[in-house]
């Protein structure tokens, strides 16, 4: 045995790195959404799910960034959504130049409404970015600590006592165990 090997290091094997740093975490991928298309992500976000007084406008949980992490990662899933994202986000501003002759980050309230609901309601093409970009908008968002205040979140925190499984989950629990034979 080796000193490496008695004192727990090693440097033949590196494994897969240290835990994320989740207080000031850092994307170790450079970003790929330019400024534009980071401006139709808030436009297009804070329509789809305006602020209220208790809650902020996505833009103001930084939105942008959470796309911009997301589409920019070097992953299947995420260069597969990078490609629906960035060909939606071009479609919408297009739409917006020829109905209104600006772009859909310039529009009033009103104007980029008309288009969204043009978007979620036309062709599967069309239809597909929308459903993505919504469900990327809401899973962003309803991960921050904003977001998890206002679904009532409170995460992982001590009980001073743990009040069982409720009854009618256990009977659920029960079933399932049952029917695979467990």
């Amino acid at each position: 045995m080796d000193h490496n090997e008695a004192s727990g290091s090693s440097t033949a094997t590196q494994g897969y790195g240290t835990d994320p740093n989740l207080v000031t975490p850092d994307t170790p991928w450079p970003r790929t959404l330019s400024e534009r298309q980071r401006k139709l992500i808030v436009a297009l976000g804070d329509i789809i799910l305006p602020g209220t007084d208790e809650y902020p406008a996505p833009s103001a949980v930084g939105i942008a960034d959470f796309f911009d992490d997301w589409v920019s990662a070097p992953y299947r899933t995420q260069q597969k959504d990078a490609t629906v994202i960035t060909t939606g986000l071009a479609m919408v501003d297009e739409a917006s130049h020829q109905q209104f002759g600006i772009g859909f980050a310039e529009l009033d309230g009103s104007r980029r409404r008309m288009i969204v609901d043009q978007i979620a309601s036309t062709t599967a093409t069309d239809r597909s970015f929308f459903v993505r970009f919504r469900s990327l908008l809401l899973s962003g968002y309803f991960t921050t600590d904003i977001g998890f205040k206002a679904i009532g979140y409170v995460g992982n925190v001590p009980l001073v006592e743990f009040p069982g499984v409720p009854p009618e989950v256990q009977r659920i629990i029960d079933d399932e165990l049952r029917k695979l034979g467990l």
